[in-house]
């Protein structure tokens, strides 16, 4: 949603000036980012065979809430606001901007007929600028489809920047400005682009940051989950949102398990979480090819569904070592002399 592994801080004992301690790798948040971009790459495979069963879709949920707990977490200690920015954007972008140009030549090439690639649509997704027709779940693709995250993961990095320029109260206004923007789109239920910024999946990165809040303090821990549930009852519009609850509480039942020493290492399921980014972004190619294949040969959903994944995951996890791992140890210095440690992917 991080060679470089997902880490996050040990829970203190209480807040206090100092540097934050040593961080260390939370496992299981890196299994929950493998299983979600297995999930979401399921999700697609189903849709372009026209299977008629889906799941996986609520991956993405998961990124979210990931997203909000890690951000909290690594900037506990105290992060300029720039640093965490920038940090941010060199994490994200490139390897984006790489995936992107990569299917606008395939677009050019003729490989995607029907591909719009119009200048600029073009130039708004390479800024993570929504651009284009909304539909129905406030959602407006980019060139590259699965960038519509990205959107959102970049104007929550934006709110998230400012407010670290706050000495205190930091997720309290996190909670007001994201939870006005929500709270503004239900009542005002607004059209067009302004929809998007509006979108009730912003709450999800509310509650993965109460989570971590959760987490930094122990002492505090079941009174910030009670507020939190109470909060997702009580929330207009949170019948339409229920999913926020389950992904948030699985997350929660994992670091529970995570803070008593109850997660193995399982290697091949580390893997696929440090690779989840690439997944992500570059399943998109494969899907191309198993609409095509489905197009010429009667292949079985089953088959064809099952072989998409394993494509995916093995040419996402190939990516991973041939482009954004090398990406990161072209950045590796300036991240590190800035002392924020940053998750893989958004």
């Amino acid at each position: 949603m991080t060679t470089e592994h997902q880490r996050a801080l040990e829970p203190p004992p209480a807040r206090s000036s100092e540097p934050p301690p040593q961080r260390r790798r939370l496992l299981g948040l890196q299994y929950l980012r493998a299983i979600a971009a297995i999930g979401v790459v399921v999700f697609h495979a189903t849709g372009v065979v026209g299977a008629p069963w889906r799941f996986g879709a609520h991956g993405v949920d998961l990124f979210f809430v990931l997203s909000g707990f890690l951000m909290i977490v690594i900037t506990d200690g105290g992060a300029r606001p720039w640093a965490f920015f920038s940090d941010r954007f060199l994490r994200v972008a490139p390897l984006y901007w790489i995936a992107t140009a990569s299917l606008i030549l395939v677009g050019l090439a003729g490989l995607s007929p029907g591909m719009p690639l119009d200048p600029v649509r073009i130039a708004t997704s390479f800024a993570f600028i929504p651009y284009g027709e909304v539909n129905a779940r406030h959602i407006v693709l980019p060139v590259l489809p699965v960038g519509w995250t990205l959107n959102m993961e970049m104007l929550f990095y934006t709110v998230f920047a400012l407010v670290l320029f706050l000495p205190r109260y930091r997720m309290s206004a996190l909670t007001c400005v994201l939870g006005g923007l929500v709270l503004a789109g239900l009542l005002v239920r607004p059209t067009g682009l302004a929809a998007v910024w509006v979108n009730p999946l912003m709450l999800e990165f509310l509650a993965g940051g109460w989570l971590a809040i959760a987490w930094l303090r122990p002492d505090q821990r079941w009174r910030i989950m009670a507020f939190m549930l109470l909060a997702f009852v009580v929330w207009p519009g949170g019948a339409v949102e229920w999913i926020g609850t389950p992904v948030t509480l699985i997350v929660a039942a994992v670091l529970f398990l995570e803070a008593r020493g109850w997660v193995p290492t399982w290697r091949p399921l580390l893997l696929l979480g440090d690779a989840s980014y690439s997944i992500y972004l570059w399943q998109v190619f494969p899907l191309l090819l198993t609409s095509r294949l489905g197009a010429r040969f009667p292949v079985p959903p089953g088959i064809l569904v099952a072989a998409t994944v394993l494509v995916a995951l093995g040419g996402g996890v190939m990516a991973y070592f041939l482009i954004e791992r090398p990406l990161l140890r072209f950045f590796h210095r300036r991240r590190t002399q800035r002392g924020i440690t940053v998750p893989a992917g958004p």
